[in-house]
């Protein structure tokens, strides 16, 4: 099962071990800002931020109020709007206007374009924070009024009220252990935290670090040979940031490896797709259970979540054994399909190189080179020709292909 399709640990579960109150309300930014997470009483309760339309206004005017933990208005507040244009004829531009609130902690902007090709987003920047709402268009018939809440802002996560879970999930594939991380942080108090040079350690040969694309500026960048860097805005609420990332695997029995995670994780999970046979233990994590996930796929699967008097889990070790290693009639079977694709297509491209052919004769060599390619296809599939064999050969198959078409 995939981390964006996984019942993650509940959190009210987590803040009970770490918090200790009991629960009694909503918080009105759980789950991004309106998703009603439940979260201990005597917590700081966030006034929810508003971006609706307001028939009051004229066509193509943004109201804005900026507001504290309070509720009250701030004045002098600078405000950025972005604005993005997207057309047929010239593409994507964008431009900024700015703006600073009035007494009363209320700016406008006015004569803006109400066309479907523009859209907006209302930003406020502070200490090193940026508090924005959703981008949205201008309606043809009405302006659009946005309140939007701006706190104190904290670098060091001891004077914020922030706790986390994570999810793991690991597939062995060929030569690499891909690695997917879903970090969920939970602020529950009313003040920012923005990390500051805050790195999950990776190990010193991770690869392939990318992070998933969101309207916010939480997300995660690689510090090569260190592991993830952390950075965004975690106001009060909930925000979640995932992304994946490679180790080197060369076809070992049993491998070993830890995985950083972020300050305050009380609770974390961890998934591998597994054969039957396959073993996975985390150090102070309960056994392992088999599971399967929605595509029906054999996994391994644990968690634990930590009291406040046990710490943080600042990292997970994974361990994984009697991994199935390909025997010698594997290994020679997938070079022996190796050496055949190969000697296959150098005679293909030599034979393709002779000049004087037929409109006939190139359509019997596009379906010869066609069952090539359905011959290599399957060959990848079952496991018998590996990554780089198969993405050099389908390469120059599909050249010789598109040669085809044009005799």
């Amino acid at each position: 099962m995939r981390p964006n399709r996984i019942v993650i640990v509940s959190i009210a579960l987590a803040l009970a071990l770490w918090q200790g109150p009991a629960f009694a309300q909503k918080n009105p930014h759980g789950g991004g800002r309106g998703g009603g997470e439940e979260v201990p009483s005597g917590l700081f309760q966030a006034p929810p931020d508003v971006e609706e339309e307001d028939d009051k206004l004229p066509r193509g005017t943004i109201a804005i109020e900026i507001r504290d933990a309070e509720d009250h208005p701030i004045s002098h507040s600078p405000i950025t709007l972005g604005i993005l244009h997207n057309t047929v004829a010239k593409g994507e531009s964008r431009e900024h206007k700015a703006a600073e609130t009035n007494e009363l902690g209320q700016a406008r902007f006015d004569d803006l374009a109400a066309i479907s090709g523009t859209a907006y987003r209302v930003t406020v920047p502070k200490d090193g924070a940026t508090y924005g709402a959703p981008p949205f268009q201008l309606s043809p018939a009405k302006g659009m009024r946005v309140v939007l809440h701006v706190y104190p802002v904290a670098h060091d996560i001891k004077d914020a009220l922030v706790v986390a879970q994570g999810i793991v999930y690991v597939e062995l594939k060929d030569d690499r252990i891909q690695i997917q991380q879903a970090l969920t942080i939970y602020n529950f108090g009313k003040v920012t935290w923005v990390p500051t040079d805050v790195i999950l350690p990776l190990g010193e040969t991770f690869t392939a670090l990318t992070s998933n694309q969101s309207m916010s500026d939480e997300g995660v960048d690689p510090v090569e040979k260190k592991g993830a860097r952390l950075h965004g805005t975690f106001g009060p609420g909930r925000h979640d940031v995932e992304f994946r990332w490679q180790l080197p695997y060369a076809g070992e029995a049993n491998v070993d490896f830890d995985i950083g995670m972020p300050p305050h994780t009380a609770a974390a999970r961890v998934m591998v797709g597994a054969s039957q046979q396959m073993k996975l233990s985390v150090d102070g994590f309960p056994d392992a259970k088999p599971n399967v996930d929605a595509q029906g796929n054999h996994i391994l699967e644990t968690q634990r979540e930590v009291k406040r008097e046990e710490g943080e889990l600042s990292s997970v070790r994974i361990s994984l054994k009697d991994i199935p290693v390909a025997g010698p009639a594997r290994i020679i079977a997938t070079a022996i399909a190796a050496f055949g694709v190969s000697v296959g297509l150098f005679y293909g491209a030599s034979s393709r190189k002779r000049t004087g052919r037929s409109s006939a004769s190139s359509k019997s060599e596009r379906a010869q080179l066609l069952r090539e390619l359905e011959e290599l296809e399957n060959g990848h599939a079952a496991g018998d020709i590996g990554p780089k064999t198969y993405e050099r050969a389908r390469r120059e198959i599909i050249d010789a292909i598109a040669a085809t078409l044009g005799k």
